[in-house]
């Protein structure tokens, strides 16, 4: 079970990015977006795909209580007493009503809105929530909307559209709603972040299987941000096409869902002294700084050449995601500088530090 939450996440981040972004293109006026074609039964099998897989952290609960009690009652008490629980049967209990109004092409502010209850239930089942009820709730709420938002509308205009983009008049708007988009989720996302590691213990969180996805999914946002700022602002006046280059954003964004997921699956460190005590370190972790992790520690920079020249080339695969738009190189060459830099820059952190 533990190895398909990560997946059952991972799809929950692409259905609901997929469903938002169409919802919102509906907003859109026809001029101020390319023509993008999208079977209803495709927006159905998404729906259906939500309820399907956000119930997998639901079944984890059921699974784990069904060892000391009859399954029916475990499943009975998880869903009717369980936040988890809660939020899956609101939110699949949402979806049908959302199912329905697509199915009939009802009303696209009615659509807005059944999905928006269900992004409140995603944020309602959400480890912030349980931590903070209120802040918990609004900031992954709010962190989830926009990210899937964001990624939605990449994902139509990427792999959906036909014909020839109408990118200068997409650009006007989409630009700076990204902008915005990025700004909230990074504010929003620091909030979550801070219910569950203290900003001083981010670095010692690595330590810990949490703490290494957590690192790993910041620094895939680094080459989101560069592929945006080509994909919004270089591009504008250099390509009329750069369906290659939104593809390739799109595929690094997946992958900071990837980890995301992931990190759904693993003891948060709200006390990373006291969690290493109770779980142990990361065996990876351990073995990278050739040390055994044994509390209280505290990580420390300690410079090595071999992590010295892992960050020289990180610098350098950053540098060469932009030199391949500007020498016209393919993006998907950029797209292996950008997984290059965060592996790259994993290893320089990782080797650039003693417990």
């Amino acid at each position: 079970m533990n190895q398909i939450i990560p997946i059952s996440e991972f799809f929950t981040y692409v259905l609901f990015s997929f469903l938002v972004g169409h919802i919102i293109l509906e907003f859109i006026p026809e001029h101020k977006k390319p023509k993008i074609v999208i079977p209803k039964y495709q927006l159905l099998l998404a729906i259906l795909g939500i309820i399907i897989f956000t119930f997998f952290p639901v079944l984890h609960v059921i699974l784990f209580f069904s060892r000391y009690d009859d399954f029916f009652i475990s499943l009975v008490t998880t869903i009717t007493q369980f936040e988890t629980g809660n939020a899956w049967l609101f939110g699949s209990f949402i979806a049908v009503f959302l199912w329905m109004t697509i199915y009939i092409e009802g009303s696209k502010y009615l659509k807005a809105f059944f999905l928006l209850l269900m992004i409140i239930a995603i944020g309602y089942a959400s480890h912030g929530a349980s931590l903070s009820p209120l802040l918990g709730l609004v900031s992954h709420s709010v962190h989830f909307l926009f990210i899937t938002s964001w990624v939605g509308i990449l994902l139509h205009i990427a792999w959906n559209s036909r014909g020839e983009i109408n990118f200068k008049p997409f650009l006007q708007w989409f630009t700076p709603f990204a902008v915005i988009s990025i700004i909230i989720t990074f504010l929003t996302g620091f909030l979550l972040m801070g219910l569950v590691i203290k900003p001083t213990d981010y670095t010692n969180s690595w330590a810990l299987p949490y703490g290494q996805m957590i690192l790993l999914k910041h620094l895939s946002i680094i080459p989101v941000i560069f592929f945006a700022f080509i994909n919004g602002i270089l591009a504008r006046k250099t390509i009329k096409n750069p369906i290659s280059w939104l593809q390739a954003e799109t595929i690094i964004l997946l992958l900071v869902f990837f980890f995301t997921g992931v990190m759904g699956t693993l003891a948060p460190p709200h006390l990373v002294n006291a969690t290493v005590l109770q779980n142990g370190a990361s065996a990876w972790f351990e073995s990278l700084i050739s040390q055994t992790v044994n509390p209280p520690f505290t990580v420390q920079l300690d410079l090595s050449l071999q992590g010295v020249i892992f960050g020289v080339l990180a610098l350098l695969f950053l540098l060469l995601i932009i030199g391949s738009f500007i020498r016209k190189a393919s993006a998907w060459l950029a797209l292996l500088f950008g997984f290059s830099f965060i592996i790259a820059m994993y290893f320089c952190l990782m080797l650039n530090i003693t417990v």
